[in-house]
């Protein structure tokens, strides 16, 4: 029977015609707009690694307006993602002068200063972020950073402790105390710290080196040859490829510089997909998840690659935690819709199929979508409906192909 075939084919045409096309993280469309969504623009370029457009998009609002701290903040956020510490500090000595700095301006103020090495100034910052906001992990960290530059080890290992206290599954935390320990000479420690780490994150490249070396010193070669073959794998992704490697590197210090931005680690997990790395690419997702449960967008994006390797279980988890952060996102509910038909779970699946079409009437893939569904579902009569609703959109070439194969296929109406 012609619909049983189609039942069949179901999940290969959903992964042809229905599979993730959603943007990257902050892609949406932006116009000139209301200031919050100029900053939303400014921000949507920061995610994506265009700083030279954040600055341009800052620098036009602040033309207008040279007390705009949300845009002062941006810029300088801007200019020292792209190395340019100097402007940086200026923009955020500004919002100092404007009164208005909050305890991120201080901990940027702090650590940018910590960058130059002008360890004194970086100081002064984060103490005064500490006594605004005494429970700031990243304050924490940062001053954590400037005494273990200044050889200052059992005030970094405190401001570590501190930090955990605050934010107990942080591997980046364990990996700064493990440093912290070892510059103090307390080598088993160091290790417990770095084994803390390597537990929360199996792709934590950085810390199985140190874990390796510091195991070997202090003579214990079975926990050395558990780091070293971790490192060892890490270092054969994209088959050793000295380029990959090096992009596994550049990911991990973007990581380390600021453990606390989920982009760098949705930019891990993307890294880690793409070379086949699964495993690794879930303790990364799942950072993501933790830090970012609001971002649909983002959580749409890490369930399409999920499905791309054929992990659908997680992919269904995140597809539901970006409908938990916008229960009306568009591509969430198509994707979602169309993995749980192939699941045979129709009425949950017509829900979310049906929801997208009243959100968006005009667009086709929906419409299709939910046409293969109700196929899946056995009524045919609907599907025909839905077809002819996605033909009606004019869709693009190869699903009006389809498309029109499928409405050949389906009996006409009564």
């Amino acid at each position: 029977m012609i619909f049983t075939r189609l039942v069949m084919v179901l999940a290969i045409l959903w992964l042809a015609g229905c599979a993730d096309e959603s943007e990257p993280p902050g892609q949406a469309g932006t116009g000139s707009g209301t200031l919050s969504e100029r900053a939303g623009q400014a921000r949507m370029h920061l995610q994506l690694g265009q700083y030279a457009e954040a600055i341009v998009v800052c620098q036009a609002e602040l033309e207008a307006d040279s007390t705009l701290a949300e845009f002062l903040n941006l810029m300088a956020t801007a200019y020292a993602e792209d190395g340019r510490y100097a402007p940086a500090i200026e923009a955020l000595e500004r919002i100092v002068e404007l009164g208005s700095g909050s305890v991120l301006t201080y901990v940027n103020l702090g650590g940018i200063n910590t960058k130059l090495g002008n360890f004194d100034a970086a100081e002064k910052h984060l103490l005064h972020a500490a006594a605004l906001a005494p429970a700031h992990p990243e304050m924490r960290r940062r001053l954590a950073e400037v005494y273990l530059a200044t050889n200052r080890f059992g005030e970094a290992t405190q401001q570590l402790e501190r930090a955990l206290q605050l934010y107990p599954e942080d591997a980046t935390l364990y990996y700064y105390l493990g440093r912290s320990l070892e510059g103090a000479g307390e080598e088993a420690k160091a290790l417990d710290a770095y084994e803390e780490a390597m537990a929360l994150d199996i792709g934590f490249a950085p810390v199985c080196y140190r874990a390796a070396a510091i195991a070997r010193r202090i003579g214990e070669p079975d926990k050395a040859a558990v780091a070293m073959a971790r490192y060892q794998h890490l270092q054969q992704v994209g088959g050793g490829d000295p380029d990959a490697v090096k992009q596994l590197r550049k990911l991990w210090d973007s990581i380390l510089e600021a453990p606390e931005e989920a982009i760098h680690h949705f930019r891990l997990g993307m890294f880690f997909s793409q070379h086949g790395y699964m495993d690794e690419a879930l303790s990364k997702f799942e950072k993501v998840a933790r830090l970012s449960p609001r971002d649909a967008d983002m959580l749409n994006q890490v369930a399409g690659s999920l499905v791309e390797h054929k992990r659908s279980d997680e992919a269904l988890a995140f597809y539901r935690r970006a409908l938990q952060a916008d229960p009306d996102h568009l591509q969430a509910l198509i994707n979602i819709g169309s993995m749980l038909s192939v699941r045979q779970l129709h009425e949950e699946a017509l829900g979310h199929l049906q929801r997208a079409t009243e959100l968006v009437p005009d667009e086709g893939r929906g419409w299709y979508c939910l046409g293969m569904a109700q196929i899946n579902a056995g009524r045919q009569q609907e599907a025909r409906q839905s077809m002819q609703r996605a033909l009606d959109t004019e869709p693009p070439a190869r699903l009006r192909e389809r498309l029109t194969q499928l409405l050949a296929s389906l009996p006409a109406g009564e």
